[in-house]
Protein backbone atom coordinates (compact mmCIF):
# COMPACT_ATOMS: atom_id res chain seq x y z
CA UNK A 1 0.00 0.00 0.00
CA UNK A 2 3.04 2.43 0.30
CA UNK A 3 4.18 4.14 -2.85
CA UNK A 4 7.71 2.73 -3.30
CA UNK A 5 9.90 3.66 -5.71
CA UNK A 6 9.53 2.22 -9.41
CA UNK A 7 11.60 3.13 -12.48
CA UNK A 8 9.10 4.51 -13.66
CA UNK A 9 6.25 6.87 -13.32
CA UNK A 10 2.45 6.28 -13.40
CA UNK A 11 0.56 3.76 -11.67
CA UNK A 12 1.51 0.41 -11.74
CA UNK A 13 0.44 -3.08 -9.18
CA UNK A 14 2.48 -5.96 -8.08
CA UNK A 15 4.95 -4.45 -10.93
CA UNK A 16 2.46 -4.66 -13.64
CA UNK A 17 2.09 -1.02 -15.50
CA UNK A 18 -1.35 0.05 -15.70
CA UNK A 19 -1.27 1.61 -19.15
CA UNK A 20 -4.95 2.58 -19.81
CA UNK A 21 -5.37 0.17 -22.72
CA UNK A 22 -9.24 -1.55 -22.98
CA UNK A 23 -7.53 -4.93 -20.86
CA UNK A 24 -6.35 -2.85 -18.01
CA UNK A 25 -9.63 -1.02 -17.73
CA UNK A 26 -11.65 -3.94 -17.87
CA UNK A 27 -9.36 -6.35 -16.10
CA UNK A 28 -8.36 -4.05 -13.68
CA UNK A 29 -9.62 -0.19 -13.33
CA UNK A 30 -13.39 -0.71 -13.27
CA UNK A 31 -13.44 -2.75 -10.63
CA UNK A 32 -11.32 0.27 -8.87
CA UNK A 33 -13.27 2.75 -10.07
CA UNK A 34 -17.25 1.60 -10.38
CA UNK A 35 -18.51 1.31 -6.90
CA UNK A 36 -18.99 -2.29 -5.56
CA UNK A 37 -23.10 -2.03 -5.38
CA UNK A 38 -22.95 -1.23 -9.00
CA UNK A 39 -21.03 -4.18 -9.95
CA UNK A 40 -23.75 -6.86 -9.99
CA UNK A 41 -25.28 -4.97 -12.62
CA UNK A 42 -25.74 -6.71 -16.80
CA UNK A 43 -24.08 -2.96 -17.52
CA UNK A 44 -20.83 -3.72 -15.84
CA UNK A 45 -20.74 -7.25 -16.83
CA UNK A 46 -20.92 -6.26 -20.50
CA UNK A 47 -17.88 -5.58 -22.62
CA UNK A 48 -19.51 -2.17 -23.51
CA UNK A 49 -16.40 0.51 -21.89
CA UNK A 50 -18.19 3.80 -22.48
CA UNK A 51 -21.51 1.92 -20.71
CA UNK A 52 -19.33 0.88 -17.80
CA UNK A 53 -17.36 4.28 -17.77
CA UNK A 54 -20.93 5.70 -16.82
CA UNK A 55 -21.69 3.97 -13.68
CA UNK A 56 -18.12 4.92 -12.42
CA UNK A 57 -17.85 7.37 -8.99
CA UNK A 58 -16.22 10.44 -10.94
CA UNK A 59 -13.65 11.10 -8.35
CA UNK A 60 -12.29 7.25 -8.40
CA UNK A 61 -11.85 7.95 -12.20
CA UNK A 62 -10.16 11.30 -11.91
CA UNK A 63 -7.66 9.23 -9.15
CA UNK A 64 -6.61 6.54 -11.22
CA UNK A 65 -6.08 8.64 -14.20
CA UNK A 66 -4.10 11.50 -12.35
CA UNK A 67 -1.71 8.52 -10.74
CA UNK A 68 -1.57 7.01 -14.66
CA UNK A 69 -0.64 10.27 -15.74
CA UNK A 70 2.46 11.71 -12.77
CA UNK A 71 5.60 11.92 -13.44
CA UNK A 72 5.63 10.50 -9.34
CA UNK A 73 6.06 6.77 -9.41
CA UNK A 74 2.62 5.08 -7.53
CA UNK A 75 3.01 1.61 -6.90
CA UNK A 76 0.56 -1.03 -5.08
CA UNK A 77 1.20 -4.66 -4.40
CA UNK A 78 -2.36 -5.29 -5.14
CA UNK A 79 -5.24 -3.87 -6.61
CA UNK A 80 -6.63 -4.23 -3.00
CA UNK A 81 -4.28 -2.05 -1.65
CA UNK A 82 -4.97 0.45 -4.28
CA UNK A 83 -8.68 0.38 -3.94
CA UNK A 84 -7.81 0.70 0.05
CA UNK A 85 -5.87 3.96 -0.65
CA UNK A 86 -9.00 5.08 -2.82
CA UNK A 87 -11.42 4.45 -0.62
CA UNK A 88 -9.52 6.55 2.25
CA UNK A 89 -9.00 9.29 -0.52
CA UNK A 90 -12.49 9.71 -1.60
CA UNK A 91 -14.09 9.37 2.24
CA UNK A 92 -11.43 12.29 3.10
CA UNK A 93 -12.51 14.17 0.33
CA UNK A 94 -16.18 13.92 1.69
CA UNK A 95 -15.44 14.80 4.96
CA UNK A 96 -13.70 18.02 3.89
CA UNK A 97 -16.34 18.93 1.78
CA UNK A 98 -19.29 17.92 4.45
CA UNK A 99 -17.05 20.43 6.85
CA UNK A 100 -18.72 23.00 4.57
CA UNK A 101 -21.79 22.06 3.72
CA UNK A 102 -23.30 22.28 7.42
CA UNK A 103 -23.40 18.31 7.67
CA UNK A 104 -20.44 18.42 9.96
CA UNK A 105 -20.67 21.66 12.53
CA UNK A 106 -16.81 23.23 12.08
CA UNK A 107 -16.01 26.53 12.33
CA UNK A 108 -13.40 28.66 13.21
CA UNK A 109 -12.86 29.94 16.84
CA UNK A 110 -13.23 33.60 17.44
CA UNK A 111 -11.74 35.61 20.30
CA UNK A 112 -13.26 38.77 18.63
CA UNK A 113 -16.98 37.51 19.77
CA UNK A 114 -15.82 35.45 22.72
CA UNK A 115 -16.06 32.41 20.81
CA UNK A 116 -13.69 29.58 22.49
CA UNK A 117 -12.37 26.24 21.01
CA UNK A 118 -14.09 23.57 21.57
CA UNK A 119 -14.41 19.93 20.05
CA UNK A 120 -17.32 17.66 20.84
CA UNK A 121 -19.75 19.55 23.13
CA UNK A 122 -22.12 22.62 23.21
CA UNK A 123 -22.10 22.95 26.86
CA UNK A 124 -19.55 24.79 29.15
CA UNK A 125 -17.13 22.06 29.12
CA UNK A 126 -16.17 22.56 25.48
CA UNK A 127 -15.13 18.90 25.42
CA UNK A 128 -17.00 15.57 24.89
CA UNK A 129 -15.71 12.73 26.99
CA UNK A 130 -13.55 11.23 23.91
CA UNK A 131 -11.16 14.52 24.32
CA UNK A 132 -8.96 16.99 26.22
CA UNK A 133 -7.59 20.04 25.95
CA UNK A 134 -3.93 19.70 24.96
CA UNK A 135 -3.14 22.67 27.16
CA UNK A 136 -6.04 22.92 29.37
CA UNK A 137 -5.14 26.57 31.23
CA UNK A 138 -5.04 28.52 27.17
CA UNK A 139 -8.53 29.04 26.88
CA UNK A 140 -7.50 30.29 23.31
CA UNK A 141 -5.61 27.28 22.33
CA UNK A 142 -7.12 24.81 19.38
CA UNK A 143 -5.14 21.88 20.38
CA UNK A 144 -6.72 18.96 21.52
CA UNK A 145 -5.52 15.54 22.48
CA UNK A 146 -7.51 11.63 22.78
CA UNK A 147 -8.42 11.10 26.55
CA UNK A 148 -6.79 7.95 28.03
CA UNK A 149 -9.01 4.83 27.96
CA UNK A 150 -10.92 5.64 24.93
CA UNK A 151 -11.79 3.39 21.93
CA UNK A 152 -9.98 4.99 18.49
CA UNK A 153 -13.16 4.58 15.98
CA UNK A 154 -15.64 5.85 18.86
CA UNK A 155 -13.08 9.05 19.83
CA UNK A 156 -13.01 9.89 16.00
CA UNK A 157 -16.14 9.34 14.89
CA UNK A 158 -17.46 11.96 12.91
CA UNK A 159 -21.20 12.46 14.97
CA UNK A 160 -21.96 15.42 17.38
CA UNK A 161 -21.29 14.71 21.06
CA UNK A 162 -17.80 12.77 19.80
CA UNK A 163 -15.96 15.43 17.23
CA UNK A 164 -19.17 17.82 16.63
CA UNK A 165 -19.61 20.80 17.50
CA UNK A 166 -15.80 21.49 16.28
CA UNK A 167 -14.31 24.78 16.81
CA UNK A 168 -10.85 25.45 15.94
CA UNK A 169 -8.62 26.37 12.69
CA UNK A 170 -7.70 24.65 9.17
CA UNK A 171 -4.82 22.54 10.15
CA UNK A 172 -7.21 20.54 12.72
CA UNK A 173 -9.60 20.60 10.27
CA UNK A 174 -7.56 19.00 7.72
CA UNK A 175 -6.32 16.26 10.49
CA UNK A 176 -9.89 15.52 11.09
CA UNK A 177 -10.84 14.67 7.04
CA UNK A 178 -7.81 12.54 7.55
CA UNK A 179 -8.67 10.64 10.63
CA UNK A 180 -12.65 10.42 9.30
CA UNK A 181 -11.22 9.36 5.68
CA UNK A 182 -9.76 6.23 7.32
CA UNK A 183 -12.25 5.48 9.73
CA UNK A 184 -15.25 5.93 7.11
CA UNK A 185 -13.16 4.38 4.22
CA UNK A 186 -11.63 1.38 5.83
CA UNK A 187 -14.15 0.34 8.68
CA UNK A 188 -13.95 0.44 12.60
CA UNK A 189 -11.97 -2.89 12.73
CA UNK A 190 -8.90 -1.49 10.40
CA UNK A 191 -8.76 1.84 11.82
CA UNK A 192 -9.10 0.23 15.62
CA UNK A 193 -5.76 -2.26 14.07
CA UNK A 194 -4.04 0.85 13.19
CA UNK A 195 -4.16 2.94 15.84
CA UNK A 196 -2.83 0.09 17.92
CA UNK A 197 0.17 1.22 16.33
CA UNK A 198 0.36 4.76 15.80
CA UNK A 199 -1.10 5.38 19.14
CA UNK A 200 -2.82 8.89 20.45
CA UNK A 201 -4.73 10.98 18.51
CA UNK A 202 -4.67 14.96 18.61
CA UNK A 203 -6.20 16.87 16.46
CA UNK A 204 -4.83 20.67 16.00
CA UNK A 205 -0.71 19.97 16.02
CA UNK A 206 1.40 19.11 13.34
CA UNK A 207 4.10 18.30 15.74
CA UNK A 208 4.06 17.80 19.83
CA UNK A 209 6.28 20.17 21.27
CA UNK A 210 8.85 17.04 22.04
CA UNK A 211 8.99 16.56 18.07
CA UNK A 212 6.78 13.12 17.68
CA UNK A 213 4.20 13.80 14.57
CA UNK A 214 0.36 13.50 14.85
CA UNK A 215 -0.78 10.75 13.92
CA UNK A 216 -2.61 12.06 11.13
CA UNK A 217 1.01 12.94 9.22
CA UNK A 218 1.72 9.40 9.27
CA UNK A 219 -0.62 8.70 6.52
CA UNK A 220 0.64 12.03 4.40
CA UNK A 221 3.12 11.74 2.18
CA UNK A 222 5.67 14.49 1.37
CA UNK A 223 5.68 15.11 -2.77
CA UNK A 224 6.73 17.62 -5.43
CA UNK A 225 3.92 20.30 -6.14
CA UNK A 226 5.11 20.15 -10.03
CA UNK A 227 4.16 16.11 -10.12
CA UNK A 228 0.08 15.96 -10.73
CA UNK A 229 -2.08 16.39 -8.00
CA UNK A 230 -4.30 13.97 -6.75
CA UNK A 231 -7.97 14.15 -5.54
CA UNK A 232 -6.73 14.06 -1.68
CA UNK A 233 -3.78 15.31 -2.19
CA UNK A 234 -2.78 18.14 0.69
CA UNK A 235 -1.64 21.33 -0.71
CA UNK A 236 -1.29 24.25 1.91
CA UNK A 237 -2.07 27.70 0.23
CA UNK A 238 0.36 30.64 1.62
CA UNK A 239 -0.07 33.94 1.53
CA UNK A 240 2.28 36.71 1.29
CA UNK A 241 5.37 35.28 3.54
CA UNK A 242 5.43 38.86 5.81
CA UNK A 243 1.44 38.04 7.17
CA UNK A 244 2.33 36.97 10.52
CA UNK A 245 4.83 40.25 10.75
CA UNK A 246 1.86 42.29 10.28
CA UNK A 247 -0.57 39.96 11.88
CA UNK A 248 1.11 37.99 14.72
CA UNK A 249 -2.39 36.85 15.98
CA UNK A 250 -4.05 36.32 12.72
CA UNK A 251 -6.08 33.19 10.95
CA UNK A 252 -5.18 33.53 7.49
CA UNK A 253 -1.45 33.00 6.81
CA UNK A 254 -2.56 30.15 4.79
CA UNK A 255 -4.99 27.66 4.50
CA UNK A 256 -4.26 23.85 4.98
CA UNK A 257 -6.39 22.80 1.97
CA UNK A 258 -7.76 19.55 -0.19
CA UNK A 259 -7.17 19.07 -3.91
CA UNK A 260 -11.04 18.06 -4.52
CA UNK A 261 -10.59 17.16 -8.24
CA UNK A 262 -12.00 19.34 -10.97
CA UNK A 263 -14.84 20.63 -12.50
CA UNK A 264 -16.65 19.14 -15.90
CA UNK A 265 -14.62 22.30 -17.52
CA UNK A 266 -11.30 20.50 -16.13
CA UNK A 267 -10.19 23.13 -13.64
CA UNK A 268 -8.95 22.42 -10.23
CA UNK A 269 -10.75 22.77 -7.25
CA UNK A 270 -9.90 22.74 -3.47
CA UNK A 271 -11.07 23.36 -0.23
CA UNK A 272 -10.30 23.70 3.60
CA UNK A 273 -12.13 24.83 6.56
CA UNK A 274 -14.08 28.33 5.61
CA UNK A 275 -13.17 27.95 1.71
CA UNK A 276 -15.05 25.27 -0.25
CA UNK A 277 -14.92 24.54 -3.72
CA UNK A 278 -12.66 26.81 -4.86
CA UNK A 279 -10.37 27.82 -7.95
CA UNK A 280 -7.00 28.86 -7.76
CA UNK A 281 -8.07 32.10 -8.76
CA UNK A 282 -10.91 32.13 -6.19
CA UNK A 283 -8.88 30.72 -3.22
CA UNK A 284 -6.08 33.45 -3.99
CA UNK A 285 -8.32 36.01 -4.02
CA UNK A 286 -10.21 34.99 -0.71
CA UNK A 287 -6.06 35.20 1.06
CA UNK A 288 -5.05 38.40 -0.33
CA UNK A 289 -8.78 39.69 0.64
CA UNK A 290 -7.93 38.72 4.70
CA UNK A 291 -4.43 40.15 3.96
CA UNK A 292 -5.90 42.94 2.86
CA UNK A 293 -8.08 43.41 5.91
CA UNK A 294 -5.64 41.66 8.33
CA UNK A 295 -2.35 43.90 7.62
CA UNK A 296 -3.44 47.37 6.05
CA UNK A 297 -2.16 49.67 5.11
CA UNK A 298 0.33 47.26 4.00
CA UNK A 299 -0.36 45.69 0.54
CA UNK A 300 0.46 42.60 -2.28
CA UNK A 301 2.15 43.82 -4.87
CA UNK A 302 2.48 40.44 -6.89
CA UNK A 303 -0.85 38.52 -6.28
CA UNK A 304 0.23 35.71 -8.85
CA UNK A 305 3.77 35.28 -6.89
CA UNK A 306 3.64 36.30 -3.49
CA UNK A 307 0.10 34.35 -2.22
CA UNK A 308 0.81 30.69 -3.76
CA UNK A 309 0.83 27.16 -3.13
CA UNK A 310 4.20 26.06 -1.09
CA UNK A 311 3.60 22.44 0.48
CA UNK A 312 1.97 19.33 -1.02
CA UNK A 313 1.66 15.37 0.68
CA UNK A 314 0.14 12.49 -0.72
CA UNK A 315 -2.68 10.82 1.20
CA UNK A 316 -1.32 7.14 1.41
CA UNK A 317 -1.35 3.96 3.85
CA UNK A 318 1.85 3.14 5.04
CA UNK A 319 2.93 -0.58 5.97
CA UNK A 320 5.02 0.87 8.93
CA UNK A 321 3.41 3.17 11.31
CA UNK A 322 6.08 2.93 13.37
CA UNK A 323 6.22 2.67 17.27
CA UNK A 324 2.87 3.60 19.35
CA UNK A 325 3.28 7.11 20.98
CA UNK A 326 2.09 7.75 24.33
CA UNK A 327 -0.17 10.79 25.18
CA UNK A 328 2.13 13.54 26.60
CA UNK A 329 2.00 15.48 30.15
CA UNK A 330 -0.06 18.46 29.35
CA UNK A 331 -0.25 22.04 30.91
CA UNK A 332 2.79 21.27 32.91
CA UNK A 333 4.53 24.49 31.50
CA UNK A 334 5.54 28.11 33.12
CA UNK A 335 3.02 30.67 32.59
CA UNK A 336 5.09 33.81 30.97
CA UNK A 337 3.11 37.32 32.71
CA UNK A 338 5.42 40.35 31.42
CA UNK A 339 5.61 41.51 27.79
CA UNK A 340 9.02 42.37 26.33
CA UNK A 341 9.39 46.04 26.18
CA UNK A 342 11.57 47.91 23.09
CA UNK A 343 14.73 47.83 25.60
CA UNK A 344 14.87 44.50 26.14
CA UNK A 345 14.38 43.45 22.55
CA UNK A 346 17.42 45.82 21.31
CA UNK A 347 19.45 43.64 24.18
CA UNK A 348 18.18 40.37 22.68
CA UNK A 349 19.50 41.31 19.36
CA UNK A 350 16.10 41.88 17.51
CA UNK A 351 16.18 45.50 15.20
CA UNK A 352 13.25 47.46 15.47
CA UNK A 353 11.29 48.10 11.65
CA UNK A 354 8.22 50.01 10.82
CA UNK A 355 5.03 49.48 12.80
CA UNK A 356 6.37 48.54 16.02
CA UNK A 357 7.70 45.21 14.49
CA UNK A 358 11.08 44.00 16.25
CA UNK A 359 12.70 41.48 14.25
CA UNK A 360 15.65 38.71 15.39
CA UNK A 361 17.66 37.77 12.30
CA UNK A 362 19.20 34.75 13.75
CA UNK A 363 19.76 33.15 17.00
CA UNK A 364 18.97 30.08 19.18
CA UNK A 365 15.84 29.13 20.58
CA UNK A 366 17.79 28.96 24.15
CA UNK A 367 19.07 32.35 23.66
CA UNK A 368 15.44 33.69 22.66
CA UNK A 369 13.67 32.00 25.45
CA UNK A 370 16.03 33.23 28.48
CA UNK A 371 16.36 37.14 26.95
CA UNK A 372 12.35 37.15 26.89
CA UNK A 373 11.90 35.41 30.04
CA UNK A 374 9.83 32.33 28.84
CA UNK A 375 10.12 29.07 28.60
CA UNK A 376 10.41 26.44 25.49
CA UNK A 377 7.72 24.69 26.73
CA UNK A 378 5.22 27.60 26.33
CA UNK A 379 5.65 28.08 22.60
CA UNK A 380 2.77 27.11 20.33
CA UNK A 381 1.94 26.57 16.54
CA UNK A 382 0.50 29.45 15.09
CA UNK A 383 -3.15 29.39 13.79
CA UNK A 384 -3.44 28.27 9.98
CA UNK A 385 0.31 26.88 9.83
CA UNK A 386 1.40 24.38 7.23
CA UNK A 387 2.48 21.09 7.76
CA UNK A 388 6.12 20.69 6.73
CA UNK A 389 7.55 23.41 8.87
CA UNK A 390 5.14 25.61 11.40
CA UNK A 391 5.89 28.81 13.14
CA UNK A 392 5.58 28.81 16.64
CA UNK A 393 4.09 31.82 19.48
CA UNK A 394 4.66 32.44 22.61
CA UNK A 395 2.30 35.43 24.26
CA UNK A 396 3.20 37.27 26.66
CA UNK A 397 0.65 40.02 28.32
CA UNK A 398 -0.95 40.53 25.04
CA UNK A 399 2.53 40.68 23.07
CA UNK A 400 3.11 37.62 20.96
CA UNK A 401 6.38 36.48 19.48
CA UNK A 402 6.59 34.34 16.38
CA UNK A 403 9.32 31.70 16.06
CA UNK A 404 10.77 30.27 12.76
CA UNK A 405 12.77 26.99 12.51
CA UNK A 406 15.49 27.03 10.54
CA UNK A 407 15.27 22.81 10.72
CA UNK A 408 11.35 21.38 9.96
CA UNK A 409 12.41 18.20 12.21
CA UNK A 410 13.69 20.23 15.15
CA UNK A 411 12.44 19.34 18.52
CA UNK A 412 9.95 22.92 18.81
CA UNK A 413 11.52 23.03 22.59
CA UNK A 414 15.42 22.06 22.12
CA UNK A 415 16.92 25.29 23.09
CA UNK A 416 19.72 24.68 20.45
CA UNK A 417 17.72 24.86 18.03
CA UNK A 418 18.58 28.14 15.07
CA UNK A 419 15.25 30.13 15.19
CA UNK A 420 14.26 33.62 13.75
CA UNK A 421 11.95 35.47 15.64
CA UNK A 422 10.18 38.66 15.48
CA UNK A 423 7.87 40.76 17.71
CA UNK A 424 5.18 43.18 17.55
CA UNK A 425 4.97 45.69 20.14
CA UNK A 426 1.42 48.12 20.61
CA UNK A 427 1.80 51.24 19.21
Amino acid sequence: MDQSTHQLGGLSIAGQQIDGSSDAFHVIEKHLTVPYERQASDTFQSGDEASIRALEHPIARQIVDAMKSSRQPHSFASSFDLGQDIAFRIHAIQAMSQANTGQYDMDYFNPDIGLKPRLGSADATRLSQYWAFLYPSQEWDAEFVQTSGTVPADAIAPVENVMFPFRGECAGAFQMAVYFGLLNGLGRNRFDDMATKFGTMYVGPWRLTNGDPNPATLFMKSAPLTNTAIPGDYMYFKNKDDYLHWCPNGFWTGLNAMYMGNDALGTPHYSGMGASWLSETNLRAALVNAYYHDCSPHTIDKPLTEVRFTERCLLSIPNDLGDTMPPIDADTTPKSTSAPSATQLAAAGFKATEGGVHHHPGTTLGHLAKALNFHPDELRQVTSAGYENPPHRVTQNGVTTIVHYADPQADRRDPKANVTAHTKLNI
